[in-house]
């Protein structure tokens, strides 16, 4: 059992660090720190905030995206998929434990590759989130605002593709998030 997990780490590694060299090689041009992005798992402890500027807090658009997240309890919500995930995890892990007697070592690895698998689903969740706050706000504001203050963080936020942002990311990229704006208002 031990050296089947050690190949799947070794090829979650392999994956994670051909991502990441392909992100550097598409945005080093646009990122000057991208080739930082080719250390392995240094996503997953140093992520890579958006440049936000104080006079955005004033700003209408951004008050009701976080304002939709408080109406329709975003956080509630997201707290309670961990918890559904985490409780997986650990009825999953005992299971293992009480059927295949494993050790500690196994155990710890099997609960990093189930959270590995499992951010997949919980980040596109929150991704949907954020769409949903990002319609809210240009109800509530107009598609001018929305297009002006997403094509702002487009310029702003540190670039990286869907698939890296999937794997590392709460807030899919700024691109997206306009072109759903896009789509909506079209």
């Amino acid at each position: 059992m031990l050296s089947g997990l050690i190949v799947l780490l070794v090829l979650e590694f392999i994956f994670r660090t051909f991502l990441e060299i392909r992100e550097a090689r598409m945005f080093s041009r646009k990122n000057r720190f991208a080739m930082i992005r080719v250390i392995p798992f240094l996503n997953d402890f140093v992520p890579f905030p958006e440049n936000i500027h104080q006079e955005e807090k004033n700003n209408p658009f951004i008050t009701f995206h976080e304002e939709a997240h408080q109406k329709h309890r975003h956080s509630l919500s997201r707290l309670l998929l961990k918890g559904v995930f985490f409780f997986i995890c650990i009825l999953g892990l005992f299971y293992v434990v009480d059927q295949w007697k494993v050790s500690l070592i196994e155990i710890v690895i099997l609960f990093h590759l189930a959270l590995f698998v499992l951010q997949i689903p919980y980040h596109y969740y929150i991704w949907q989130q954020e769409f949903e706050a990002d319609e809210y706000a240009t109800k509530k504001t107009s598609a001018t605002q929305a297009k002006k203050q997403l094509r702002l963080l487009v310029e702003e936020e540190i670039p990286y593709s869907p698939l890296f942002a999937l794997l590392y990311r709460e807030h899919p990229p700024a691109t997206q998030r306009l072109k759903k704006v896009l789509e909506k208002r079209s």
